[in-house]
């Protein structure tokens, strides 16, 4: 009779045991990731070339201060460009004026290297608590990660790590101030990606046991896109983060039917939608649920009815804008949404599904989908209700990436985050079963699959970044800052901010923006230079301009391995007129 609760407590001690050893290795990886949190920040290092050697403007020169309350004060989207650039058929000089020049080295001096980083930032700066305006006026991000940042800006701030003002001008002053803030929101990223690593090591080992489970954290630690995805102050890693522990608590659910399981998935279901628009594709699970219980019961509807109360509820408290705004103001509705709606619109099938397939080897490399996938299939054979409940949300990821994919960039790859983790994991389900009975073949299956990764590429990309010395757009600034003339214009073919444009001398030099399509007349107007960032070189093969120029440089060097998903240490080239 005493035999069962010394088991219980034996078995109970393993488990704990084995959750403290998973959170050792978390918290390691953590102390690995934190300093390349560093990359791309601003600062003024570059002052010397912002400003050709000259000391840096006063704040108030810039004329960001009334900007600010031009955008606090306006209805529309907190993303929506104050001075679009509507001529497009011609070339523009960028820099025809003071105010020009100021709002783009007011970009140098605020924007980080992620082109989406900002945004979050600009709803925070748009509200007005002592009016209590809370709207971010950001749609796409969610109200659940917006306010997010804010609490953690705003505590980062009561224990001296940040430093909050309404007066922008302090920031233009000492932009290190402003970096602080990126850092705060690359650290929330950090917890989540910890804790869905967590989440990948639960759902391997359900699949097939502890080996599995250290597998699936190597695999996931080790894909570039996951390492993109967590050194970035966006949502979309923690809303994967959160609709991974919601499969798990539907396999909880479907494993003993207990409410408080489908409560679970319904509200960290509801929380991954709160935080990005993507999280909606967790509402799959509900009709896969109610099919893999068969026969369907009144209290399994009862329970999928209030997990998806949860769920709902959980989305309109962090976001009571959105409905507040489809009744009675519309318009500011429609200007933010109508950003992403451009972006992501459905187009050529085949061709999303090949940029898809594209991007998912560049994300994992090549193995994992291959094996991940052959393991999928076994699994859904042996385990069907399982593996349709586990892989559901990243099938449909799949098709909507397939289905609005066509032509777009490498960073379109961290929306197929949540499909490259399942396949981590089904990949370490397939070496840890083949481990039981042939470990040689399953040592060489495991060193093959993280071989074919693009680890090195990016984790060298974030550090040469995060260092300052040696990265592309320093290098590529300093060599026009040597070479290139100070009265010889500068063509670009994108509006400049610290992603796009190297820091050069914004502040004397005339920056001209090439139209999309050729001008009209002649090449008499075209910059003899042209600079522009790109995931590689193929991307502007069939530029117009392209006839026109010639490679000069390039940076870093054409062989070095590049790292296409990140925007660390992104590419940049040089080009000249011909002759």
């Amino acid at each position: 009779m005493t035999a069962a609760p010394s088991s219980l407590s034996a078995a109970t001690h393993a488990k704990s045991k084995r959750r403290l050893r998973t959170w050792q290795l978390v918290v390691l990886w953590l102390v690995c990731m934190a300093p390349l949190r560093l990359w791309g920040l601003p600062s003024s290092a570059d002052d010397v070339l912002l400003f050709g050697g000259q000391p840096p403007w006063p704040p108030e020169r810039y004329g960001s201060a009334a900007a600010a309350r031009e955008r606090r004060a306006r209805a529309a989207g907190a993303d929506v460009d104050l001075n679009p650039i509507e001529v497009r058929d011609r070339v523009v000089d960028l820099t025809g004026d003071e105010r020009a020049r100021g709002e783009i080295l007011t970009r140098y001096r605020l924007y980080s290297r992620q082109p989406d980083e900002m945004i979050t930032f600009m709803a925070l700066q748009r509200m007005d608590p002592r009016r209590l305006d809370l709207d971010p006026r950001l749609y796409q991000y969610c109200g659940g990660y917006i306010y997010l940042i804010g609490a953690a800006v705003g505590i980062g701030s009561l224990v001296g790590v940040t430093t909050v003002t309404s007066d922008i001008d302090v920031y233009l002053a000492q932009p290190e101030l402003f970096a602080r803030f990126y850092l705060v929101g690359r650290g929330v990223t950090l917890v989540f990606g910890a804790a869905l690593l967590v989440a990948a090591v639960h759902l391997a080992r359900r699949a097939a046991g502890r080996t599995a489970g250290w597998i699936a954290f190597v695999l996931v630690a080790a894909s570039p896109v996951f390492i993109t995805g967590v050194l970035e102050a966006k949502p979309h890693l923690p809303s994967v983060c959160l609709l991974l522990w919601a499969t798990l608590a539907a396999l909880e659910y479907l494993a003993g039917g207990a409410r408080r399981d489908a409560l679970r998935m319904g509200l960290l279901a509801g929380g991954a939608f709160s935080l990005v628009l993507t999280g909606l594709v967790a509402a799959i699970l509900w009709p896969v649920l109610l099919v893999a219980r068969k026969p369907l019961t009144r209290r399994a509807a009862v329970d999928m009815l209030l997990a998806a109360l949860g769920a709902i509820g959980v989305y309109l408290v962090t976001n009571p804008y959105v409905p507040y705004n489809a009744l009675f103001n519309r318009a500011a509705l429609q200007s933010n949404l109508a950003n992403s709606t451009a972006m992501y619109r459905v187009g050529e099938l085949a061709g999303g599904a090949l940029r898809v397939g594209e991007l998912l080897i560049e994300s994992v490399g090549l193995a994992v989908p291959i094996v991940g996938l052959l393991a999928l299939a076994w699994l859904a054979r042996r385990y069907p209700r399982q593996a349709a409940t586990s892989a559901a949300m990243g099938v449909v990821v799949l098709l909507l990436g397939a289905a609005i994919g066509a032509g777009k960039p490498a960073e379109f790859a961290r929306f197929l985050l949540l499909p490259v983790v399942l396949l981590c994991v089904a990949a370490a389900a397939a070496v840890a079963r083949l481990g039981f009975r042939r470990p040689l073949a399953a040592l060489v299956l495991a060193v093959l699959v993280l071989a074919v990764m693009k680890t090195p590429a990016y984790i060298r990309s974030f550090a040469t970044e995060a260092r300052g010395e040696h990265e592309s757009r320093h290098t590529a600034a300093r060599f026009i800052h040597d070479y290139v003339p100070v009265d010889e214009p500068i063509g670009v073919v994108q509006v400049p901010a610290p992603y796009a444009v190297p820091p050069i001398d914004f502040a004397h030099r005339t920056v001209l923006l090439l139209p999309p399509t050729p001008p009209a007349g002649d090449d008499s107007t075209l910059p003899r230079r042209l600079v522009l960032t790109a995931d590689d070189a193929t991307v502007h093969q069939t530029a117009w301009w392209q006839a026109r120029y010639e490679l000069q440089r390039q940076f870093p060097e054409p062989t070095t391995v590049l790292s296409r998903i990140a925007w660390a240490s992104k590419p940049v080239f040089v080009y000249r007129l011909r002759e």
